[in-house]
């Protein structure tokens, strides 16, 4: 009987270390996937403060003025992959929202982003982006994704 549970022991060891092995291989494969779609460099824009005053003689529906003393920077240029970090440093909320993407880009909006709080988007299509704030259309800028 005794050699029977040596094999069943034995069994039991090759099973969990199988296991063991095919988690650990889950787990890098996972990591690989994962850092591949976050390969690309972050870079952030800020509202500024003050941003939520319209320039003299702006007037609604006038386009948005592309000024780094409302986003800073206005405009950017990134690469396919890159991932922008929206952060808003004035004293009320302001929205990071699409006005404009390439084709076959999805547009973004980050919705309202207190004071303090920021918001990414990773840019998956190469192209020309145009974004302004949806609660105060005076400000707007671009970013050029490169492929």
């Amino acid at each position: 009987m005794r050699p029977v549970y040596v094999a069943v022991a034995f069994v039991v060891a090759i099973a969990v270390v199988a296991v063991a092995v095919m988690l650990l291989w889950g787990q890098l494969i996972g990591a690989t996937v994962v850092a591949g779609q976050t390969s690309g460099k972050t870079y952030t824009i800020r509202s500024m403060k003050g941003s939520y005053l319209p320039p003299e003689g702006w007037k609604v529906g006038d386009p948005p003025v592309i000024d780094d003393k409302y986003y800073n920077p206005a405009r950017l240029s990134i690469s396919v992959g890159d991932t922008v970090v929206y952060v808003n440093e004035d004293e009320v909320p302001h929205t990071f929202t699409a006005s404009m993407v390439p084709s076959g880009a999805s547009k973004f909006d980050s919705g309202p982003v207190n004071p303090g709080d920021s918001y990414r988007y990773t840019f998956r299509v190469s192209g020309t982006y145009t974004y302004y704030c949806m609660l105060h259309p005076h400000k707007g800028g671009i970013i050029e994704v490169s492929p």
